[in-house]
């Protein structure tokens, strides 16, 4: 059974319920990058964005892409979505730019963090992200307590992984939840 601290959510993995079905959240497997009385944010780290690339971006904003990398780019939710956001690595800080989630997985929005990556010099694992999920204060309380949210877990491996449809049934597993015993008509007690 997972513990979870409903004081301080980041961190944690949030999972779509079927409730959310009909919505751009449906399946979606989100990273909470932060979480206080004054809202919560957080990055969808399951869903990618099949037209663009890395290398397309670092044409678009003239960085000179020598890594070569074949770095997917998810899209991270529908605020701000044309706003790149990295979650990463413990291996990669900057003093202004880098806000820590947990004690080994941070998120930097930098335009240094992707000429980093570009030039090889970046984290050694990151996932980059156009847009984020964001919740107003009492929000995030409010859809979980309506069940429109569910917990998950994943170990940093899975986070990072590129197995992209399968990290929302992974999850339900690794908190010892069946996937297929899953009801689309969730309720509340």
């Amino acid at each position: 059974m997972l513990q979870i601290d409903l004081n301080n959510l980041g961190g944690q993995i949030l999972l779509a319920t079927p409730s959310l079905h009909q919505s751009i959240f449906k399946d979606a497997v989100i990273f909470l990058c932060s979480h206080s009385e004054n809202g919560a944010m957080g990055i969808i780290i399951n869903k990618p964005l099949k037209a663009l690339s890395f290398s397309s971006i670092c044409k678009d904003l003239k960085i000179e892409d020598q890594a070569s990398l074949d770095l997917p780019i998810l899209f991270g939710g529908p605020v701000e979505n044309s706003r790149g956001v990295v979650l990463h690595s413990q291996d990669y800080k900057t003093k202004e730019e880098t806000i820590e989630c947990t004690s080994t997985l941070f998120m930097t929005a930098s335009f240094s963090i992707l000429s980093d990556i570009a030039k090889g010099l970046g984290p050694s694992n990151a996932l980059l992200a156009l847009g984020y999920a964001g919740w107003a204060p009492g929000q995030l309380e409010s859809e979980l307590a309506s069940n429109s949210w569910m917990f998950g877990k994943l170990d940093e491996k899975e986070i990072f992984s590129m197995n992209f449809e399968k990290k929302w049934s992974n999850s339900l597993k690794n908190s010892g939840v069946e996937p297929s015993k899953i009801s689309s008509d969730f309720g509340s007690a």
